[in-house]
C-alpha cells in the first residue's frame, strides 16, 4: 500500500468518525444508549441533517411539576421540610422543562439505499453534533 492511499481522520466525536474515505457513524445513539457502530464509504452517504428535536412531553411534565410543587408549598405553610422538598422539586422540574425547550441535538444520515439513521445527544452535545453534520456535508459535497 502506498503512502498516498493512507486514510486520514478528519473529525471524531460522540457521534462518530469521519475520514477522507469513510464514515463511522453511531446509529441509534440515544440519550442513554451508545448506539451501534456503522461503517460506510463516503460515496454511500447521500445527505446529512442536523436538527434540535424538541420534547413537548418534557416541557409539559416540567410545567405541571412546577405548578404542583408551588401549590404544595402554598398549602403547607411554615413547614421547613415541605418548603425544602418543594424547592427541590421545582429545581428538578425547571431542569426537565429546560431539556424540553433546549431540544436534543440529532444528526440524521441518509444512505444511497434510502435508509435514514439517527444519533441523538444531550443539549450540551449541540456543538459536536453540528460540527459532525457540517464536516460530513462538506465531505460528501466535495
Amino acid at each position: 500500500m502506498s503512502r498516498g492511499s493512507r486514510e486520514q481522520e478528519v473529525l471524531s466525536n460522540k457521534f462518530g468518525t469521519i475520514t477522507d474515505k469513510r464514515l463511522i457513524f453511531l446509529s441509534k445513539k440515544d440519550l442513554f444508549q451508545n448506539g451501534t457502530r456503522e461503517e460506510m464509504p463516503l460515496n454511500q452517504v447521500v445527505s446529512v441533517r442536523f436538527y434540535q428535536q424538541k420534547s413537548f412531553v418534557a416541557i409539559l411534565i416540567g410545567s405541571i411539576g412546577i405548578l404542583v410543587s408551588l401549590v404544595l408549598v402554598s398549602l403547607v405553610r411554615g413547614n421547613l421540610v415541605t418548603l425544602m422538598l418543594g424547592a427541590l422539586i421545582i429545581a428538578l422540574c425547571v431542569w426537565i422543562a429546560y431539556l424540553g425547550f433546549a431540544g436534543f441535538p440529532t444528526v440524521a444520515v441518509t444512505t444511497v439505499e434510502g435508509r435514514i439513521t439517527h444519533a441523538r445527544g444531550w443539549p450540551n452535545d449541540k456543538s459536536e453534533a453540528k460540527a459532525f453534520a457540517l464536516v460530513l456535508r462538506e465531505k460528501i459535497g466535495a
